[in-house]
């Protein structure tokens, strides 16, 4: 599994952290999800709820750190600050937002927004909470930029190549051109008067999955700001993490890419401070048939498995946009994220590709 190593400073603070005595975690019930996209090296979980630590002086650092499970992962923020029990208090809070989201975003539960829409925009138009449909219309515009690539009306072709259940076929082409009549945003009505959304396909069905992580984190975020938190790592299930501010005795969090094929081998250190950063890979989630290895990440365009990058990596100034676009340039390739990163300068990426004699080949966008 590709892997995250946290950098010198984080590494100092986390060393600080594992000298406390921490109680035992609260256990936590939720529907197992798909394997993450990267992994975050830490030391074991802790609890939200440290009643055994002894008091602390005001003056002196303290680094708490709370994890929930949601969206079928494990969200955690790591904090730094001087008062405990208010940034406690203000993580809490911030992973209610998280579970809030969860209920209105997941195509799993029956009763979230995002099912009644699919249930019914078919056939109707369908009122939603303001929110819920900018960020619609922010995946339509990230749609636009992308030309295609990142779209959230890909479900009927993760059903279609199995990976929604986790068996993984082969469709015939006369399969795939079916699916695809129900596939494109442009299939889309939204109207912005008062927040209405229809579909013009009858088997069209939105996941946000490639977004609703990031969307999510950047919620947390906002929540931890809020309540004057300036120090903290928030990661969503280990693929998408938001860098606030910096840690007491750095500019910047650090955080290492490694090789996804060995796990350990480190490409690139990155230093971000209020960034975003997101990983998509192809090594993760696929199956083989007939000596072909097909990838989770599908192309809209054509209807099937994106091939080429081993793994994607962006850094952005918000995370559903890191998010999104991980993976968005997987289905693009490098020339199509040179185009966007020209447009959008604030964006950076390393794509990993393995060349035929299984060296490495490193592309960095951005960086300039």
């Amino acid at each position: 599994m590709f892997s995250y190593l946290f950098g010198r400073a984080f590494m100092r603070w986390l060393e600080k952290l594992a000298d406390e005595e921490p109680p035992e975690p609260k256990a936590a019930d939720y529907r197992p999800g798909p394997t993450p996209k990267v992994a975050l090296t830490q030391p074991a979980p802790v609890s939200s709820t440290p009643a055994s630590d002894p008091p602390t002086a005001a003056s002196e650092w303290v680094f708490p750190r709370v994890q929930r499970a949601a969206m079928g992962s494990l969200f955690e923020i790591y904090l730094a600050g001087r008062e405990r029990e208010m940034l406690i208090g203000a993580a809490e809070e911030a992973l209610d937002e998280i579970e809030r989201l969860e209920r209105q975003l997941s195509h799993y539960r029956e009763d979230s927004d995002i099912s009644r829409l699919n249930q019914h925009a078919p056939h109707q138009w369908v009122r939603l909470e303001p929110r819920l449909y900018h960020l619609l219309k922010r995946c339509a515009a990230l749609n636009l930029q992308t030309e295609g690539a990142f779209d959230i009306t890909t479900d009927p072709l993760t059903r279609l190549w199995g990976f929604r259940r986790g068996e993984g076929r082969v469709p015939s082409e006369e399969e795939i051109r079916a699916a695809l009549e129900n596939v494109g945003m442009y299939r889309i009505l939204f109207d912005d008067e008062d927040h209405l959304i229809r579909f013009t396909a009858p088997q069209l069905s939105l996941n946000l999955g490639a977004i609703g992580k990031g969307y999510a984190v950047d919620a947390a975020v906002e929540t931890l700001r809020f309540y004057h938190v300036s120090r903290a790592v928030v990661h969503g299930g280990q693929s998408t993490i938001y860098a606030l501010g910096s840690p007491p005795d750095a500019e910047a969090w650090e955080f290492t890419l490694r090789d996804p094929r060995d796990h350990e081998t480190p490409i690139e250190t990155l230093s971000l401070r209020d960034q975003a950063l997101s990983t998509s890979g192809s090594y993760e989630q696929f199956f083989e048939s007939e000596g072909v290895r097909y990838s989770h990440i599908l192309d809209p365009l054509t209807g099937s498995p994106s091939q080429g990058a081993l793994s994607v990596s962006v850094i952005a100034p918000a995370a559903a946009d890191s998010d999104a676009l991980s993976t968005a340039f997987f289905v693009l390739g490098p020339e199509g994220a040179r185009d966007y990163c020209r447009a959008h300068p604030n964006i950076r990426v390393i794509m990993m590709h393995e060349q035929a004699d299984r060296t490495l080949e490193i592309t960095r966008i951005g960086f300039d």
